[in-house]
């Protein structure tokens, strides 16, 4: 697949220069991936999660019964395994939890897999040799079956492996069974291993080109920038994720400048062309990861920074209109001055429980509304401490003026 580099949006494109070589995504891009790898092998996991409680549950109450479990392994499956499994499947129905799943499914399968050591050990102490095969069939499990990352699963897959091997040296077990044991564990987790890592990097890669195909949809057939629809649901994810982060969110709503004036003398073609160079002017404001251009409206657009727009260490709405301003395209009809110019809205939030992702929006369109009254080509800024909204007026009066 060859796409160009400028029609991708930050993150991707970002993601496609780095690779796959060490299975990690960018911090966002990576985020959303785990999710799906999650919802991908939840419907397996699941099961076994609760199979491996119930029987945790039975066979210790047959072990107190009987008193056939000594008082440490009972507190250890009552007061560990139990709240741990848990744990792993509650965190793999809650969305917002998704950053320990993997963690917690790790540490579980390490557990699960140190008491089958353990057995199978005691049953070849105890002449039955053949346990060691659930050794193996466990560990390729945690490489393969039950949805854990590369990395996870090496950790697991490795310790479990360690664990069984200091057993056959402190228990003094025979050379020969040694030898054949330490081959096996060797041979399932080379074996395992390079599964493991083939699977999720056709996977990873599978997702990466996904991601391209959707940028691509969501983008606007003439600026290049993302469209409304993309706008809207990149608003909700990102305004969650700062709201998690408590981190500075900074909208900006771009408006050109009596542009149907424009597009009634110039003609469409050139009025076209015109919003062509006001996107590429907004879209160099998007140069972090998670900051996001885009074209929501005729000739209006949107540029959302995920923090304050101070950290480019300049006026970074300021500069934006008069970028626009030096693009000297000729606009005879404008009552502003003798080239096209934007008006910029700007505001500034930091989400929390008493504020709404519209009335941040409704904000900027506020300050945008304000830029505009006072002669247009002008930056408002407002923020979320310092104002009162007055909802979208600059909106319903353009509305109006377009229905009349």
């Amino acid at each position: 697949m060859s796409v160009p580099e400028q029609h991708l949006s930050t993150l991707v494109a970002e993601q496609r220069r780095r690779g796959l070589s060490s299975l990690r995504f960018t911090r966002f891009v990576e985020e959303q991936f785990r999710r799906r790898y999650a919802e991908i092998n939840l419907p397996k996991v699941r099961p076994l999660l609760m199979l491996a409680a119930f029987g945790i549950c039975v066979s210790t109450a047959l072990g107190i019964a009987r008193h056939s479990v000594s008082a440490t392994t009972a507190i250890f499956d009552i007061a560990v395994m139990l709240p741990l499994l848990t744990a792993t499947l509650v965190a793999s129905y809650q969305t917002e939890r998704q950053f320990l799943y993997q963690p917690l499914l790790a540490v579980s399968m390490l557990c699960i897999g140190l008491i089958i050591s353990s057995i199978s050990l005691r049953a070849s102490l105890h002449g039955t040799p053949y346990f060691f095969a659930a050794i193996v069939a466990w560990i390729f499990m945690v490489w393969l079956s039950v949805g854990l990352l590369f990395w996870y699963a090496a950790g697991t897959a490795i310790a479990i492996s360690v664990t069984y091997a200091w057993g056959l040296v402190h228990w003094s077990f025979g050379h020969q069974e040694s030898v054949f044991a330490g081959f096996m564990l060797l041979s399932v987790n080379s074996i395992g291993a390079l599964c493991c890592f083939q699977l999720e990097s056709t996977t990873r890669t599978a997702y990466r080109d996904k991601c391209i195909l959707e940028d691509l949809a969501e983008r606007d057939g003439l600026t290049g920038l993302y469209n409304r629809r993309a706008y809207n649901g990149y608003m909700e994810r990102i305004w969650r994720q700062s709201r998690r982060e408590q981190n500075q969110l900074t909208v900006m709503l771009v408006d050109i400048d009596h542009f149907k004036a424009y597009n009634d003398l110039y003609g469409h073609q050139a009025g076209d062309d015109a919003l062509k160079r006001v996107a590429q002017v907004i879209a160099m404001g998007a140069q972090r990861p998670l900051d996001f251009a885009a074209r929501i409206g005729g000739e209006e657009f949107a540029l959302v920074l995920y923090g304050p727009a101070s950290e480019y260490g300049r006026d970074l709405p300021g500069l934006i209109r008069q970028r626009v301003a030096e693009l000297a395209i000729p606009h005879a009809e404008s009552s502003t001055g003798p080239v096209l110019t934007a008006s910029v809205g700007v505001a500034i939030v930091t989400p929390d429980a008493e504020r709404s992702l519209a009335g941040a929006v409704q904000m900027a369109d506020e300050a945008l509304y304000q830029a505009k009254e006072e002669g247009r080509n002008r930056v408002v800024v407002k923020e979320s401490r310092l104002t009162h909204i007055q909802t979208g007026r600059f909106r319903a009066h353009r509305q109006r003026q377009h229905a009349g």
